[in-house]
């Protein structure tokens, strides 16, 4: 069976992984997830500089991405001031004013509620940022017939909307999605996995064990019990003990156990970070002006911000990174982004080419 485009895949690069997080209309798969988590778990060069959440542990690396935020578009915005230095003023005329990036839905929004409302029939929608390549892809559903009708049009349709916000810096694929291609096959695994799932859970329960998550994900050597408990949670090693005897049980006595410690109030906080980024999130990576590549951010162990240029580093690029990051940081102390933001100390670090520090 075929991978639809808007899939998670395992790979051995964060980057790769940015190319699957994609916006879609229906539910993400979380085994899916989990897989490209631990591929990234595996990968032996996890430090900080090289990756573009650089975590002190991986289990970090897991909580950032699992909870939805590993990859976050972020953007400029323009903020007055009583003196402007003739850098700052240059990145300033390049920036939206607040009031056109909050009245502004996502460009993926757009297109696809436009698209729809004009009766295309648009399955999904995907928006990848891999190795500075930035794609939107539309699925059309329907017959093949009707696709190769369409196809033209909803490509016209998508580059007006684009272009109407200045956005260079996306190749825009219309792809049909072909029901029989994509069709799900039952694996008989799963049925099996499902089972132990149910036991494990109904163990836990008897012994008044409260877990977050406890099921295998994956399949043959990569098959593992995820199990996700508080942070306080002082009985892991019973609790793995009940888990390992139904594995025993049912002949699965070889599949590993993978803890993950969830801290709940790191856990709300990766949730607001996500939200207070989301909604500024596009014109930085619509736009080839801005030279910017991804973007990303993590709250460990306080939250940061990460934006990938492809810029050399030269004292003019610092210069034009420090600006960027003073615009941005004023934007994050405006009274509404405060009440979001509660107090959270932040950092704000731009990259150029290599990875290396601008600011």
């Amino acid at each position: 069976m075929k991978k639809r485009f808007n899939s998670f895949t395992d790979d051995s690069s964060l980057e790769k992984l940015n190319e699957d997080l994609v916006w879609k209309s229906k539910q993400k798969q979380k085994q899916r997830l989990l897989e490209a988590i631990d591929q990234l778990e595996r990968s032996e060069s996890v430090k900080p500089g090289n990756d573009i959440l650089p975590m002190k542990k991986n289990r970090l690396l897991r909580n950032v991405v699992y909870c939805g935020i590993a990859l976050v578009i972020l953007s400029g915005a323009f903020v007055s001031s009583a003196f402007v230095s003739p850098a700052m003023a240059q990145v300033v005329s390049k920036i939206p004013y607040l009031g056109q990036i909050f009245k502004k839905e996502s460009v993926g929004t757009e297109i696809i509620n436009t698209l729809r409302k004009k009766g295309y029939k648009i399955d999904s929608l995907g928006q990848t940022y891999y190795g500075g390549k930035k794609q939107i892809e539309i699925s059309v559903d329907g017959s093949e017939k009707y696709f190769k009708r369409v196809k033209d049009d909803i490509n016209k349709i998508t580059k007006g909307i684009l272009e109407a916000r200045n956005y260079d810096s996306y190749k825009v694929k219309i792809t049909w999605y072909d029901p029989v291609q994509y069709e799900y096959k039952p694996d008989p695994r799963q049925e099996k996995y499902d089972k132990i799932n149910q036991e494990i859970d109904a163990e836990l329960k008897k012994r008044n064990y409260h877990v977050l998550d406890a099921s295998i994900a994956g399949f043959d050597s990569d098959a593992r019990v995820v199990l996700e408990v508080l942070d306080t949670e002082k009985h892991i090693e019973d609790i793995k003990q009940v888990i390992s005897d139904v594995l025993v049980n049912n002949n699965e006595g070889k599949t590993p156990i993978k803890v993950y410690k969830i801290n709940l109030k790191k856990q709300e906080q990766e949730g607001r970070w996500g939200n207070i980024l989301d909604d500024v999130g596009e014109d930085l990576l619509g736009k080839e002006e801005y030279h910017v590549k991804m973007v990303g951010y993590s709250v460990h162990p306080e939250p940061q911000v990460f934006i990938y240029t492809s810029l050399s580093y030269s004292e003019e690029n610092k210069e034009f990174a420090n600006e960027l990051e003073g615009i941005i940081d004023e934007f994050l102390q405006t009274d509404d982004m405060k009440a979001k933001i509660k107090g959270d100390p932040y950092k704000i670090i731009i990259y150029a080419k290599g990875k290396k520090k601008l600011n």
